[in-house]
């Protein structure tokens, strides 16, 4: 853990291993196993990292260019929540600029883990730091951060709408006063779909139809919106979530269409 990341932290961790705090909150993230840790220590985490390399997504949204090349070149410190296998969009700006240090956090303690063990054979010219913690509950002080940034990260709270607003509650109270909130987030188009999947997977669904929009969620949180770009569509895979891997196992299909923020913390 980078000494200036772990000065931030607002409470112990309940485990240390190789410098990354973990903090036991699995059950609010992706249930990722052993299958899926093969996946990506056997070339998914690769070409995730490449691939978000190359100005992923630049022909839909030229924003997303232009925002991390933004925070690659102001070179500060920032944190990524709920990474997932593709580290979110710290490859964007990390592979802009290597010397900018990132913190980079998910529930699920597996896959912080596998990142960690790739990180070190493969991408040690960054300063990435590790922690698995819940956004739910973000062990970290007010004002810490002047960037942080999420791919779908809110969209995958747990506890449905009431956890993504009190998620972004969280990211409010990091943020430090005027700071980014960069934020990818999705609005699933196959509602019936979803819950066919849940059924046969046998679970509860935990991704229920949304009835309050983005805009309202982030404004409730205290959010001033300075950008919101336009849609783009694609079908989920089974390489971003665990939903993801449950729907292609049963050949389900789910669409989901993608709106990126650009949000920030404004004291009156």
């Amino acid at each position: 853990m980078n000494e200036t990341f772990a000065k931030l932290f607002s409470k112990q961790p309940n485990e240390i291993i190789e410098n990354d705090f973990y903090y036991g909150d699995d059950s609010q993230g992706d249930q990722f196993g052993k299958n899926d840790e093969e996946y990506w220590l056997n070339g998914g985490f690769k070409r995730n990292w490449d691939y978000k390399g190359r100005n992923w997504r630049a022909d839909v949204f030229k924003l997303y260019d232009e925002i991390t090349t933004h925070i690659a070149n102001d070179g500060k410190p920032f944190m990524d929540i709920a990474c997932g296998p593709g580290m979110g969009l710290a490859p964007m700006i990390l592979q802009k600029n290597p010397k900018i240090s990132c913190l980079a956090t998910d529930a699920c303690s597996r896959l912080i883990k596998a990142w960690r063990y790739y990180i070190t054979n493969n991408l040690m010219e960054y300063d990435i730091s590790l922690a698995s913690f819940s956004v739910l509950n973000i062990p970290i002080k007010d004002n810490s951060f002047d960037y942080i940034t999420s791919n779908i990260g809110i969209s995958s709270t747990r506890n449905g709408e009431d956890g993504q607003i009190q998620s972004l509650r969280e990211v409010f109270r990091v943020l430090k006063p005027g700071g980014y909130f960069i934020a990818v987030e999705n609005e699933w188009t196959d509602y019936a779909n979803i819950d066919e999947v849940f059924k046969l997977w046998g679970k509860g669904n935990y991704y229920k139809r949304q009835e309050i929009s983005w805009h309202e969620k982030f404004v409730s949180a205290g959010f001033q919106i300075e950008n919101e770009d336009k849609n783009y569509f694609r079908t989920l895979t089974k390489g971003d979530n665990d939903l993801g891997e449950a729907a292609d196992r049963f050949n389900i299909e789910i669409g989901m269409k993608f709106t990126l923020y650009i949000l920030r913390k404004i004291i009156n």
